[in-house]
């Protein structure tokens, strides 16, 4: 009996020993996967880190269709997350599906050792929505670009404009230094030396508005 009580024992501290160290385990990404989303099953869509001190809870925003998604860690079907509770749950491993329920624009939070997830809509019109497009005009050219690239805008008023290149991990690769700038249109060059190919985003920040385009690095 003392021999089962001591067995029974060890195996409880092996069992809360390994769920410890599961619960805190880093990754070195998440992202959110699935018919809803722009990628569907094939890939996933890169979360981003809401705290640089906190490698747990994670965010994106991006539109989604009325469809499913899962959260998954490192790319990889490994480590995923899922739960039929929309628009808030606790995702479980190797859980269901989370069906969103309608199509639109979402904030989604999500912390890989709680599983605790919030999807909340943006409450954009689509009027406001094609305003702040046609707002500042923001294009870039050449696209796709190999050495340079000419980022271009109006500016409805006096504004200090910031420009910044981000890869699609969220991270800034490049960033030009605040310039304070007359209504009408303006030009800045960024220089795209040491950019590995693929897709970033051009965001031009005037201190009440961000606009952001797509470009391809060759």
């Amino acid at each position: 009996m003392i021999n089962a009580t001591r067995k029974l024992t060890l195996f409880l501290a092996a069992l809360l020993t390994a769920t410890a160290a599961m619960a805190q385990t880093t990754y070195q990404s998440v992202g959110i996967i699935g018919s809803a989303t722009a990628k569907g099953w094939l890939e996933s869509t890169p979360m981003t880190l809401t705290d640089s001190n906190n490698k747990h809870q994670w965010s994106i925003t991006l539109s989604l269709t009325q469809n499913e998604v899962k959260f998954r860690a490192d790319n990889a079907w490994i480590v995923n997350w899922g739960s039929t509770a929309f628009p808030a749950g606790v995702g479980t491993r190797d859980g269901s599906n989370v069906v969103v329920a309608t199509s639109g624009m979402y904030t989604v939070q999500f912390n890989d050792i709680t599983g605790a997830y919030q999807f909340t809509k943006q409450t954009t019109t689509a009027t406001q929505a094609a305003a702040e497009l046609t707002l500042l005009k923001l294009t870039v050219a050449p696209n796709p670009a190999r050495t340079v690239v000419r980022v271009a805008y109006e500016l409805p008023a006096a504004a200090t404009a910031t420009i910044t290149v981000q890869n699609l991990l969220g991270q800034t690769v490049r960033q030009l230094a605040p310039i304070r700038q007359g209504a009408g249109s303006q030009e800045q060059p960024v220089s795209l030396q040491g950019l590995a190919p693929g897709i970033y985003l051009v965001q031009l920040h005037t201190g009440t508005h961000v606009q952001t385009a797509r470009l391809l690095v060759e």
